[in-house]
C-alpha cells in the first residue's frame, strides 16, 4: 500500500473511533473474542444501534465479523487491537486534553 492509500485506511480508522458508543465496543474487543449478544447486554443501546456501530467499524476495517454457529462474533483486527493496547496503556493525565 502506498503512503497516500495508508493514510486514508488510517484516516478511516480514527473517523470510526471518534465515537463514544464505538469506543465503548472497541474496549470490549480489546482482549477477546465476544459475542454480538454480550455486546448488547453491556451497552445502553438499541440493537439497531448496536449493528449500525458495528457495522460502521468493520467497514472501517477496524474489527472482523466471524459467525460461530447461529452467533456473530466480533474481534479487533490485529493492528488496531495493538493500537488500542498502546494507547490504553498510556495514563490519561499524558494525554493533556482540556
Amino acid at each position: 500500500m502506498n503512503e497516500r492509500g495508508g493514510r486514508l485506511a488510517w484516516t478511516a480508522v480514527f473517523s470510526a473511533l471518534a465515537s463514544e458508543p464505538r469506543l465503548q465496543i472497541v474496549e470490549l474487543l480489546a482482549h477477546r473474542t465476544v459475542q454480538c449478544q454480550e455486546i448488547l447486554s453491556q451497552l445502553q443501546l438499541s440493537q439497531p444501534a448496536i449493528s449500525y456501530h458495528l457495522k460502521k467499524l468493520e467497514q472501517a476495517g477496524v474489527l472482523h465479523k466471524e459467525r460461530q454457529g447461529t452467533r456473530n462474533c466480533y474481534r479487533l483486527q490485529k493492528g488496531v487491537a495493538e493500537l488500542v493496547r498502546l494507547i490504553t496503556e498510556e495514563d490519561v493525565e499524558t494525554w493533556n486534553i482540556q
